[in-house]
């Protein structure tokens, strides 16, 4: 672990020395966040640090900060954005510099790193200042302690689900598959590589390691196996080798899934998709509105993920979090507060298409009603396991990374199913006993 601190630590002042300022929808954290925590008018600024603008494009971001000026007059929202790859490593080099936003959006997989970093603060007392109501809706797996704090507020949630695509499946004739014999034949007799049409987009990217949690870790648990229990890794079971050889049947003796899945990652799948050629996704809710947004005439549906031995599927989101270095963190956390209220979701979500945490928002109507959206309150409400991964495990970057390259070693035969997962699993367990 020394040298994965060294080359993050060397890739920071690498950074530090070559890139150029981030896209914004207002300043850089370097540009206005130096000396200035006032505007002109003498309204507190804070900055938020995030990557949906990139997505969602800024009119939609933009009703969000709107609605938070108006009942909170006294502060002004300055939007930073980045793409989500560049996202990790310019928070690791603002704070670094001094200059860090006053919220930083951190994936679950990030957490724990700022944590230990001191990059972050802990959140318990204010939490503990929230109406009793709000501290309810709140309640669940990533609000969880890390090392005895809390230290984000939940924005965003979202289950892996499956996208089809509604043209594909009506021409070859096809009903959307609801366990995996029905997916495997399905994917079978929707894959044609001479008129480029494929299944699957199987996207195995090791770096950054995010769709190991889209493409793999479901079928575990879909094969009544778990992922960890007991802060300990368990992926390493009969459940665990059965639902890796499943994807191999998919991905290699009959090659349903895109070309190139192995050094393909979010961004590559979701093109893959988009493109009208590819019948089946595995996505989180914040993927309808990406692709309505690159293909608005596309014709997908969003079903639940097929059934193995059981239902299962794995959940995840970011959360928000007070900078340890912020200069406004008083008013910074009252736009945290809001966005994690029932009415600050309410709104976040109908902007941007994403799906809450706040339980108090995801009975409303816009989510149960939604053609999209509904499967995945379904899917909470009904799946025999959901489970969440990413929130306060330690180092799950590069958890995430070492499980991605075993998966790799399988698939292209250089381990066995068996091997693979318990190299995985000795990698993990190692972290995990050390952070304990």
């Amino acid at each position: 672990m020394k040298k994965f601190k060294l080359f993050t630590l060397l890739s920071v002042l690498l950074l530090m020395l070559s890139a150029c300022g981030p896209p914004s929808t207002a300043s850089t954290s370097e540009d206005t966040n130096k000396n200035n925590t006032t505007n002109e008018d003498g309204k507190t600024q804070i900055h938020w640090l995030q990557h949906w603008v990139n997505e969602q494009g800024p009119d939609k971001i933009n009703e969000v900060k709107k609605a938070f000026e108006a009942k909170h007059p006294d502060i002004e929202l300055i939007i930073d954005d980045l793409p989500f790859a560049q996202e990790h490593d310019k928070i690791l080099s603002l704070d670094l510099a001094g200059n860090p936003p006053d919220i930083i959006t951190a994936s679950g997989a990030w957490l724990t790193e700022f944590a230990d970093a001191g990059i972050i603060e802990p959140i318990d007392d204010r939490l503990a200042t929230l109406p009793e109501d709000m501290k309810k809706e709140i309640e669940g797996p990533m609000m969880l302690p890390y090392k005895g704090n809390i230290y984000g507020m939940p924005i965003t949630n979202g289950n892996i689900a499956l996208f089809y695509n509604k043209k594909l499946l009506d021409e070859a004739g096809v009903e959307v598959p609801t366990t995996w014999d029905e997916f495997m034949e399905a994917s079978i007799k929707l894959t044609d590589p001479s008129k480029n049409r494929y299944a699957l987009t199987g996207n195995l990217a090791a770096e950054p390691p995010t769709v190991i949690t889209y493409e793999v870790m479901p079928f575990i648990l879909q094969a009544g196996g778990k992922i960890l229990e007991n802060n300990k890794a368990v992926f390493n079971s009969p459940e665990g080798v059965k639902a890796l050889n499943y994807l191999k049947d998919l991905m290699v003796t009959n090659k349903v899934s895109t070309p190139g899945e192995l050094s393909a990652g979010e961004k590559e799948k979701r093109a893959n998709f988009s493109s009208g050629n590819v019948a089946f996704m595995f996505e989180g809710p914040w993927g309808v509105n990406i692709q309505k947004n690159l293909n608005p005439d596309l014709e997908f549906g969003v079903a639940p993920l097929p059934k193995g031995e059981q239902t299962g599927t794995i959940a995840q989101g970011s959360v928000l979090a007070l900078s340890s270095k912020g200069k406004n963190k008083d008013a910074a956390w009252k736009f945290i507060e809001f966005m994690g209220s029932a009415e600050g979701q309410l709104l976040w979500d109908k902007a941007t298409n994403f799906f809450p945490y706040n339980t108090e928002t995801m009975n409303d109507p816009y989510f149960r009603e939604d053609p999209y959206l509904k499967v995945f309150v379904e899917e909470f409400e009904t799946f025999d396991r959901v489970e969440v991964v990413d929130h306060y495990l330690p180092n799950a970057v590069d958890l995430r990374k070492q499980f991605t390259i075993e998966i790799q070693n399988f698939i292209t035969g250089k381990k066995t199913a068996e091997e693979a997962l318990d190299d995985a699993a000795a990698y993990w367990n190692e972290v995990l006993e050390k952070n304990k």
